[in-house]
């Protein structure tokens, strides 16, 4: 987040110099420790990746919302609370009136720690038992 630019770059085609090259190694490197399928490592890198620049245009998103209408997200959240009231007393849409009144609101950093450990567990429930040993069943096989 302290360097806006940079998600923009790493979302584009991979830089190809002596340091992106030796990281892209050590990434792989860390990849094949939970699966000896390259193309599966490759996969869950990108998985990661995805998730992160995801989060990443998320978060710089309502930094440029904020910037752009001087409003910071709790003077926003006032500002449209008397619409928000309005359309969850109707009743049409309950689910998000719980969500509204009762989900804990968590920091930008908890949120994306969440997120992030979501994609982990996934990626290693997919190939849970299967780190060192080739060929895989289709539970663990990119689809």
């Amino acid at each position: 987040m302290r360097h806006p630019w940079l998600a923009g770059e790493l979302a584009g085609r991979p830089s190809l110099g002596p340091n992106s090259l030796r990281r892209s190694e050590s990434a792989l490197r860390a990849a094949v420790a939970l699966t000896p399928d390259i193309t599966l490592a490759s996969q869950a890198l990108g998985a990661v990746h995805a998730y992160v620049l995801g989060s990443v245009a998320a978060q710089q998103a309502a930094r440029h919302a904020e910037q752009r209408t001087g409003l910071t997200k709790e003077q926003w959240q006032r500002s449209v609370g008397p619409y928000i009231s309005e359309v969850l007393a109707a009743g049409e849409h309950p689910t998000l009136a719980r969500r509204v009144h009762e989900a804990e609101e968590l920091d930008p950093d908890a949120e994306f720690a969440f997120g992030l450990d979501c994609v982990l567990d996934g990626l290693a429930a997919r190939c849970e038992g299967r780190a060192g040993s080739a060929p895989f069943s289709a539970g663990c096989q990119s689809s």
